[in-house]
């Protein structure tokens, strides 16, 4: 009994964290209300079925089912991590080395570079007849200078539209 006791005690000593944290925490609670809520529209037409064969057909063939189970669990997990205290994992730096990469691949690929390059020029210089480029002389390092700044540019709408998209779905 001594036993049981003790391993009681050991048990709600583990748990006791994770309790506090799922009383207080506003993110973990509307995480699993969203994943009841999923749950429920879910079992709904699945209960309407005929048998656990009807069930399990009409989740695999039924799109809309698929959906929501997907979601159901995806608030699921969200929950456990939020209860686990896990932080979500960014991959900004990543991804602007990425975009950096593709676009100074762009600019200095052998078969396409010049015409994207000269395109460039013509959009940051202008692409009126007052003053064509030809007549500028241009070294070798301004137009590393343009591609660079181009590549500054790029990223920053990158990061822009990144940021965007990130506003829009909180």
């Amino acid at each position: 009994m001594a036993k049981k006791a003790a391993k009681m005690t050991d048990t709600l000593e583990l748990v006791k964290p994770y309790l506090e944290r799922a009383l207080k925490d506003e993110d973990f609670r509307k995480d699993l209300k969203d994943a009841l809520g999923a749950a429920r529209e879910l079992y709904g037409p699945l209960a309407k079925q005929n048998g656990v064969g009807s069930s399990a057909r009409a989740l695999a063939t039924d799109k809309k089912a698929q959906e929501q189970m997907r979601r159901a669990i995806e608030d699921l997990m969200s929950a456990k991590d939020t209860l686990q205290g896990k932080k979500k994992k960014s991959h900004k730096g990543r991804n602007m080395v990425l975009l950096a990469g593709v676009i100074a691949g762009a600019l200095y690929n052998p078969w396409t570079g010049p015409q994207t390059r000269e395109k460039l020029l013509d959009v940051i210089a202008g692409n009126d007849d007052l003053q064509p480029l030809e007549s500028f002389e241009t070294t070798n390092g301004g137009a590393s200078e343009a591609a660079a700044d181009a590549v500054d540019a790029a990223a920053d709408m990158a990061k822009d539209a990144k940021a965007k998209a990130a506003k829009a779905t909180s």
